[in-house]
């Protein structure tokens, strides 16, 4: 009996534990120069966005031009000065409408004027910083 009950246990250890072997490999080569190089025009580091992104839109009143955003954490105060105009875009990047920041900020929902466009809930609203 106990000869029955030590051989699977005998046999998993085997089985679990020479999983855990690896084979030494060798060190990856050095990238070639050419792939090292920074792209022409380009001084090796990608440049963040001008846009930074200001939250999303909470609610459209199209009759009266009033569009509500919704803040962002990260909203950038400069943004949110009085005559500021903003951009909305889709999640695909698409323009969809300008809008002109107002004072009308209660806790994180900021009242602008829509300039132009026809932005819709759920689009994107980004500034272009200067």
């Amino acid at each position: 009996m106990k000869l029955a009950a030590t051989v699977p246990v005998t046999l998993a250890a085997i089985l679990f534990g020479g999983g855990c072997r690896t084979r030494p490999t060798a060190p990856l080569p050095a990238p070639s120069p050419a792939v090292a190089a920074p792209l022409p025009g380009l001084s090796g580091h990608l440049a963040p966005s001008p846009r930074l992104i200001v939250g999303r839109i909470l609610a459209v009143d199209s009759a009266q031009g009033f569009v509500f955003v919704d803040l962002g954490a990260d909203a950038p105060a400069a943004a949110l000065v009085n005559g500021t105009e903003l951009i909305v875009r889709t999640l695909d990047l698409r323009e969809t409408g300008r809008l002109v920041a107002s004072s009308h900020l209660r806790g994180r929902t900021l009242g602008t004027r829509l300039a132009a466009g026809r932005p819709q809930i759920g689009d994107e609203v980004v500034w272009l910083a200067p």
